[in-house]
């Protein structure tokens, strides 16, 4: 036994003086435990490079909200995260997470939410639209017209600003020939202040200019060969259905 113990003790001890040799530079047995606990704090780097590596944004905003950071989010170092092909969402998700405005609070306090591509919301007319009083490419404005919600915070205020414009318009005619209007519903803000593109259309199958476009179409007037046609015209209060046309995550609130 005592043989043995004296051919072990040197066995032993060159073992551990062994792994102290694999510790890195500047870390004592002390911390080791500690040290390799931690998670690895993300840098903008490493941003980079899983875009370059096509992870999904999903994964990536994931990823920045449950690990530790030292990002860099002066103008400079935005800029080059935008020319290295981040994207604004992942870019939004960054800046919150360093500044601590992902945390959110019980008491209603600020988290990062994200609006799906598709999303319905309900916009309302302000003012009479007329085909007689408007021509091609006018603009024009609506308003939300309630509250868009995801996970009950508002991401879309109510009566916020809704940008349009004529994209087509015909008079009524004689002959019983109806007037034609058609608009285009483009954009919005979110509570956070990033414009959001919308379309009226549940998909975006159609295209731009199909996918974007409400028409309402007066074809037939009253009878007789010498009296006009109905005038193609949406009433101010008027409800009309608009979807998002991008997928965008934003700093909500209750």
């Amino acid at each position: 036994m005592r043989k043995f113990l004296s051919l072990s003790l040197p066995f032993l001890l060159l073992q551990s003086a062994f792994c102290f040799a694999l510790l890195p530079v500047g870390v004592s047995a002390g911390n080791f435990a500690e040290i390799s606990l931690k998670q690895e704090n993300l840098t903008n780097q490493m941003i980079i490079d899983m875009v370059t590596a096509k992870f999904s944004q999903d994964i990536i905003i994931a990823k920045i909200k449950s690990s530790p950071n030292s990002f860099d989010t002066s103008s400079a170092a935005l800029q080059v995260l935008k020319k290295s092909g981040v994207s604004d969402a992942i870019v939004l998700a960054m800046v919150q997470k360093a500044s601590g405005m992902d945390s959110g609070s019980a008491n209603g306090g600020s988290s990062i939410q994200t609006i799906p591509d598709g999303t319905e919301l309900k916009i309302v007319t302000t003012e009479d639209i007329s085909g007689q009083k408007v021509v091609e490419g006018d603009p024009l404005t609506f308003k939300i017209a309630e509250d868009v919600k995801i996970n009950n915070r508002t991401v879309i205020a109510k009566d916020t600003i809704v940008k349009g414009t004529v994209s087509a318009a015909k008079k009524k005619g004689f002959m019983g020939k109806g007037g034609e209007l058609s608009i285009r519903i483009e954009s919005t803000q979110t509570v956070d202040g990033q414009k959001m593109k919308l379309r009226a259309s549940k998909s975006g199958a159609g295209g731009d200019n199909m996918g974007s476009t409400v028409a309402l179409t007066v074809l037939f007037g009253p009878l007789g060969l010498l009296r006009k046609g109905k005038e193609a015209k949406i009433k101010a209060g008027t409800i009309l259905s608009a979807f998002t046309d991008e997928a965008k995550t934003v700093s909500s609130s209750r």
